[in-house]
């Protein structure tokens, strides 16, 4: 049961940590600019998961699909779902490039953080949101690779965009040589040229082994495949979305004691997203293998399959707490050694990072019945958690009770729990094991 668990999961998990590894490593050098510097990327982060919501819903759809009718050896269904997908991708794209740069001031403002802030960081996400077609097809392409069975192609195209991305931050950032320095902007120029290369690596992957230009036709664009990704996608979206939203609350809680809080929150939130990291990686492989047992008619392999999923994920879940919980402050001085700062990002791991154990139970549960076609329970649960019990705990804790930045970490720790819990209890009744595609 752990073996095919492991075969698509690991390369993934490398790739996943790649990613951590690139975000860490932009928060690095991006510290060398100063705490204002880590704040605007921070904030500038929670503005770009709205777009990432968007992006991962259409993925998820399409490797629910791409997974089913590769398990159902629907190949004709299966062509149809990669070339729509493509054509849902080109929609995104134009949509961000044109969307983005218009939408970003305002919603970075809504964040409540402070004027010079705001600024770094709208310049930050415009050079994003411009050439984030890249980022787009990427993760649309890898995801159709991974719900074909191939978890290796995708992680050595993230491992090598992911390497140009490190060795490029310096250079736009500081202005390295001939390019100029561009402060937090160099860092998302340097993450655009970077999936450029493995947007490249990737269309020649997929299109050599999968899907040829030529077969990107309208007989191959499905309105009913379309409507089966959406279906899917959009629950899946809006969970996300959701889950966005409730951050950006928070962030709105934390953002009222200041611009060093606000860089330790988002430094204690990079910290523990290396939990998350084989998280997602496991996740998706549950998801997938899911998939593949349902279109196979396994129902009971499948739910074997999600709970040792959860079970790997919770392990080494544990041994990464322990470690952050080690040396939190240490971990916290290596981007910032503001006392401050020190002082509440290590608050931050202290509280939240112990709820981390109940993340697999929400994460892998969730995206197996989103792989097999069953993304609304899911969404239900986060909705009521995050919106019916994180936001007013948090609004309790700070506002009420007086408990500062301490509340919104509680707020945090709390729901995690909450919701690990109760997508254990939906899973178990079984109900997405009869979803017909």
């Amino acid at each position: 049961m752990i073996k095919p668990i492991l075969w698509l999961a690991v390369p993934t998990v490398t790739g996943n940590l790649l990613q951590s590894a690139l975000h860490i490593a932009d928060m690095y050098f991006v510290s060398r600019l100063g705490t204002a510097a880590i704040a605007a990327v921070s904030v500038a982060g929670l503005a770009m998961w709205l777009v990432y919501t968007a992006i991962m819903g259409v993925a998820v759809g399409s490797q629910a699909l791409v997974t089913r009718f590769r398990g159902a050896r629907d190949d004709a269904s299966l062509r149809k779902a990669m070339a729509t997908t493509l054509a849902a991708a080109a929609v995104l794209a134009v949509l961000m490039a044109s969307v983005g740069p218009l939408a970003g001031r305002p919603l970075l403002e809504l964040l409540g953080a402070e004027a010079h802030v705001v600024d770094l960081a709208y310049g930050y996400i415009t050079i994003f949101f411009v050439g984030g077609f890249t980022f787009i097809f990427m993760v649309m392409i890898n995801a159709m690779l991974r719900g074909l069975g191939d978890s290796i192609t995708p992680t050595i195209i993230v491992a090598g965009a992911v390497t140009i991305n490190v060795l490029l931050d310096p250079v736009f950032i500081f202005g390295l040589g001939p390019a100029p320095a561009l402060g937090v902007r160099g860092a998302a120029l340097a993450t655009v040229f970077a999936y450029a290369v493995g947007l490249a690596a990737a269309v020649v992957v997929f299109t050599r082994r999968h899907l040829p230009w030529r077969a990107f036709v309208p007989a191959n664009l499905s309105g009913k495949v379309a409507w089966q990704m959406l279906t899917i996608g959009v629950p899946a979206s809006t969970q996300m979305l959701i889950r966005m939203a409730a951050a950006m609350v928070l962030m709105g809680f934390v953002a009222l004691a200041g611009t060093a809080a606000i860089a330790a929150y988002g430094v204690g939130q990079q910290l523990t997203s290396l939990i998350l990291m084989p998280g997602f990686a496991i996740a998706m492989s549950a998801a997938i293998l899911v998939g593949q047992n349902l279109g196979a008619g396994k129902k009971e392999r499948a739910a074997r399959t999600a709970m040792a999923s959860v079970g790997l994920y919770a392990a080494i879940a544990a041994v990464m707490i322990v470690a952050l919980l080690a040396l939190a402050p240490r971990w916290v001085a290596i981007f910032d050694d503001t006392p401050q700062v020190v002082e509440l990002g290590a608050l931050y791991i202290y509280i939240c990072a112990p709820a981390f154990i109940f993340v697999p139970l929400g994460m892998v549960l969730s995206r197996s019945m989103s792989g097999a076609g069953v993304s609304v329970p899911p969404l239900i649960v986060t909705a009521v958690v995050l919106l019916g019990v994180r936001i007013p705990l948090a609004y309790l804790f700070t506002k009420v009770l007086g408990m500062g930045v301490a509340g919104v970490y509680w707020a945090i720790t709390i729901p995690t729990v909450l919701e690990g819990s109760i997508m254990y209890a939906v899973f178990r009744t079984g109900i997405w094991k009869h979803r017909k595609l």
